[in-house]
């Protein structure tokens, strides 16, 4: 995942107003699934205590650590340590009975950069649907050295790897309705991010599935802590250009403790200076096929050297591996093809969720503000935004349509909770917004 724009142009998105027209509102709720029921995997008639194995706490554990250790010396694209990683991914797929998709190979060569992509195929149980996939993905990349020293990028994004290979191992033991393909993406990370030679832009333009026999792809980033130590949230973006991918993430039911709730990805792709993308999910949403990012945030130890496996919430990883079987589950089943909205938009969602995270964030020994020790100043700021925001999510929730500035304001909310996570940024410079 690349890095935030500069604070100067994070100020000026919300503070310059866009046209903005009124989402369609049908949701008006922050969680998801209910908001925390216990959940298990429901498939085609395989064993649930099979599935737990394959996304266990220690075997998430076991990849991550492999994955995230100084033998791989970063990851880095078209280094010995990013083909180490690409060897492993490769071994876990074969492991779990996952078949080669690229004509008999499990590597898709980037040709406009040094890389590959690592792509593993779960057929369906329904040869009538055969024609129809849906992609688990995770970026396996990261930057190898920096400032000196090993980046290892245990949270970006062995973490997201781990999980998707675990949940690979689960659906392939119990196969769904629909085909799954498998794809560990290499090359997300500066200095390809956004370029031709992005392993997910290269699929893209170059797809072993044709996009119009797939039906949404799922991208998880950044899912191995919280947007601060201890936070249960986990977040979907992308569910707002979908209504069929917003139903699935509605039907999943949620593990006990994890905060899953929806967000939209305008909320932090718009710019003053365009359109900023954040992830994988860009080169697919771009060709018109519905997308889903599962993150947690960025946290302190984003695009550092202490990004390590000892900062991540490993029992956390596996309520997300959890949720994560289960919602392919869900969007597996063989309904109503996805249809892709490019204009799709739910403000009350949005409105909603960021009231929820403000909330979660001054919750008195848990939140943000305790936990980093914030000022009382950064909670004023905090607390003026969850005043504004309330008052948007009550007229929103209730039917009334979105202004433009209506928007803006739930994204300054939005951002400046992130400012105040973000190692690049003071606690000061985010109180100037």
């Amino acid at each position: 995942m690349n890095a935030l724009p500069s604070l100067s142009l994070i100020g000026l998105a919300f503070a310059v107003a866009g046209a903005v027209t009124s989402g369609c509102v049908t949701e008006k709720t922050a969680n998801v699934g209910g908001g925390g029921s216990n959940s298990s995997s429901s498939g085609t008639g395989g064993s649930s205590t099979q599935a737990s194995e394959h996304i266990s706490e220690a075997e998430l554990t076991r990849m991550t650590t492999y994955l995230a250790s100084d033998d791989l010396d970063g990851r880095g694209e078209g280094t010995p340590g990013g083909e180490l990683a690409r060897a492993y991914v490769i071994d876990e797929m074969v492991r779990c009975g996952l078949q080669p998709a690229v004509g008999g190979s499990f590597e898709q060569p980037i040709t406009t950069g040094a890389g590959a992509n690592v792509l593993g195929l779960i057929p369906g149980s329904d040869p009538a649907l055969s024609a129809r996939h849906v992609v688990l993905s995770a970026h396996y990349d990261h930057l190898g050295n920096c400032q000196g020293d090993i980046c290892n990028g245990a949270n970006d994004n062995a973490a997201g790897v781990a999980i998707m290979l675990g949940v690979a191992c689960a659906l392939a033991a119990d196969p769904p309705p629909q085909p799954v393909l498998i794809a560990a993406w290499d090359a997300e990370e500066p200095p390809t991010f956004m370029t031709d030679a992005m392993g997910s832009e290269f699929y893209a333009a170059h797809p072993v599935v044709p996009l119009e026999q797939t039906d949404a792809v799922v991208v998880l980033e950044l899912v191995g802590g919280g947007l601060w130590p201890g936070h249960q949230g986990h977040y979907l973006a992308g569910a707002e250009l979908s209504p069929q991918v917003a139903t699935a993430v509605w039907s999943t039911p949620v593990p006990e403790g994890l905060l899953v709730r929806r967000t939209a990805l305008h909320m932090i792709e718009e710019q003053p200076t365009g359109h900023m993308a954040w992830s994988d999910y860009d080169a697919f949403r771009n060709r018109g096929t519905p997308v889903l990012m599962a993150v947690n945030g960025f946290n302190q130890y984003y695009h550092t050297p202490a990004d390590e496996l000892a900062t991540l919430d490993l029992p956390k990883m596996a309520r997300q591996a959890q949720y994560a079987l289960d919602l392919m589950r869900q969007l597996t089943l063989g309904g109503e093809k996805p249809s892709f909205v490019a204009e799709g938009a739910d403000y009350a969602i949005d409105a909603a969720s960021t009231k929820a995270m403000l909330e979660d964030a001054l919750t008195p020994g848990s939140g943000v503000v305790d936990v980093m020790g914030l000022s009382s100043a950064s909670r004023s700021k905090l607390e003026a935004g969850l005043a504004a925001v309330t008052v948007l999510a009550d007229q929103l929730g209730g039917g009334a349509p979105a202004s433009s500035q209506d928007v803006l304001t739930i994204r300054g909310a939005f951002m400046q909770l992130f400012c105040y996570t973000y190692p690049m940024y003071t606690e000061d410079l985010c109180n100037t917004m």
